[in-house]
């Protein structure tokens, strides 16, 4: 007789083959092995996912309680909203700022070349982000053998249109070979090129997605597609992608285009472009910074200005260029706001502890009322990782809408913020998309509230015992001295927070 697994209804054919009536067999079946179900429910345990199962108790447990006490979820959920949307916001404006990327391939290989330490505000400063002379880029442009490819560029504005139609758009002017070494790919027609480079002033240029949207309705682009740019009409061959908003974070740009070759020679003591370029393979920030000091004194000898003091000159011929990362582009408001938003973010951090203190007493108080469910729900069985886990589960159900709602929330304080920071003159521009760093920070600060009013009151909860069930006196069901230490606690951490806070504010305003 082959013999079977050891499982009832494997036993109870076993039984049959041996004489027994099927009856009979399932009799001496269950005296051997067992409730058959307890087996099933085991190996369901050991193989299947009973531990989601559970959780989805929890969380439809959590969620009836909820419904139950509309006004306490309503204040917990709004007192997150406001706390996580403003974390979120600060930390949508900083990344923005400070930590994203440039919408372009590879953006690690990007660096800029400038003189260490800047040029100490000699000579002439135009633009926006003057950094170096035209005399020192054609110099670089002939010899670059750090980078792949090398360009400059440079930020202003410019006059388009005609009569009451002119208006100031932002301008961006490039050497042709920018948007082949940043990557970028055309959104309609092409982008500027080395052959688009020649006299002044410029017959090409491409604009920008939204300029091409909102100012040129979105038509296709033709040979006779033409704007008028500071008086001259002007061919328009391109738009940009929508990603790219150029390369100095803060700032966008409408039109784009070639550096023109003025018929009289360059100024030598102008210092109103920037450059940058992408990093061949095996080359390094600190081998390229290298190999531009090793080069420095001879360009600087060769572009020294001739309409300066014998002083200013020996001092232009004593700056060297050095390679720094420009992957995150530049940014004015990075080295106006970038200490200003860490202060921000902490201070905001601040606010939502606040707020997990207020929720953690509020908990206290339930949990003390809750106390007696607790105890009778211990005395039928249940162990206290069972109820920890359940009211943990019910804090985080808190957290999940305080965070969901938090990022909607944050995407119109972010903005305020935005706006904020612009002038009349002067539009801030900041692509405010929640990404991934943004939906991570969100996650972990909902978690962090659960942790800091989640787990006190839920070790009070869970620690009630049975015995206090029985007992008429609510003294042993409101925890005693436990709950009271704990609301202690949670009172000093306020105090702190609210000092902390205050040393906060009175640093960002110094």
């Amino acid at each position: 007789m082959k013999r079977c697994d050891y499982t009832a209804s494997c036993g109870r054919r076993e039984e049959i083959e041996r004489g027994f009536s099927p009856e009979e067999a399932r009799v001496a079946a269950q005296r051997r092995f067992g409730n058959d179900l307890f087996w099933r429910e085991e190996s369901g345990e050991m193989w299947g996912w009973s531990w989601l199962e559970t959780l989805l108790q929890d969380v439809r447990f959590g969620l009836r309680v909820l419904v139950a006490n509309p006004g306490f979820a309503l204040v917990a959920v709004a007192s997150l909203t406001l706390g996580i949307g403003a974390n979120a916001a600060i930390f949508q404006l900083l990344d923005a700022v400070r930590l994203r990327t440039l919408p372009i391939p590879n953006p690690g290989e990007l660096a800029e070349v400038r003189i260490v330490g800047g040029n100490g505000g000699m000579g002439i400063n135009n633009g926006r982000y003057p950094q170096l002379t035209r005399p020192l880029w054609q110099e670089l442009r002939a010899d670059h053998e750090p980078f792949s490819g090398i360009f400059a560029w440079a930020a202003d504005g410019a006059n388009v249109g005609s009569g009451e139609d002119r208006h100031w758009q932002r301008a961006l002017w490039v050497s042709g070979e920018a948007f082949s070494v940043l990557g970028v790919s055309p959104w309609r027609g092409r982008l500027l090129g080395p052959e688009d480079e020649g006299g002044c002033p410029a017959t090409r240029a491409v604009v920008s997605f939204p300029f091409w949207q909102t100012e040129m309705g979105g038509r296709e682009l033709t040979a006779h597609t033409t704007l008028l740019i500071e008086g001259e009409p002007v061919q328009i061959i391109g738009v940009t992608p929508p990603q790219f908003f150029g390369l100095a974070v803060g700032d966008s740009f409408d039109i784009a285009q070639p550096f023109c070759q003025p018929k009289e020679e360059l100024r030598r003591d102008a210092f109103d472009i920037a450059v940058m370029g992408r990093l061949r393979p095996g080359w390094t920030l600190p081998r390229a910074s290298s190999w531009l000091a090793a080069i420095s004194p001879g360009l600087f000898q060769a572009t020294a200005p001739t309409r300066r003091t014998e002083r200013s000159i020996e001092t232009y011929k004593r700056f060297r260029l050095a390679a720094y990362p420009a992957s995150h582009g530049v940014s004015r408001l990075r080295e106006e706001y970038d200490a200003s938003l860490y202060l921000l973010l902490g201070l905001t951090g601040l606010v939502l502890l606040l707020a997990c203190a207020n929720l953690a007493n509020l908990m206290l108080a339930r949990a003390s009322a809750r106390a007696h469910e607790m105890a009778v729900r211990r005395a039928l069985g249940a162990s206290r990782t069972r109820l920890l886990r359940q009211l943990l589960v019910e804090s985080g159900v808190l957290a999940a809408g305080g965070a969901a709602l938090g990022i909607g929330l944050s995407q119109g304080l972010s903005r305020v913020l935005v706006w904020s920071l612009s002038t009349e003159s002067n539009t801030v521009y900041l692509p405010m998309a929640t990404d991934w760093r943004v939906l991570v920070f969100t996650t972990l600060a909902a978690t962090l509230a659960v942790m800091v009013f989640g787990v006190a009151p839920a070790l009070s909860a869970s620690h009630a015992e049975p015995a206090g069930a029985m007992k008429t006196s609510g003294r042993g069901l409101a925890g005693g001295r436990r709950r009271y230490s704990l609301q202690r606690a949670m009172v000093v951490s306020q105090i702190a927070c609210w000092w902390a806070r205050c040393c906060l504010c009175a640093a960002s305003t110094s």
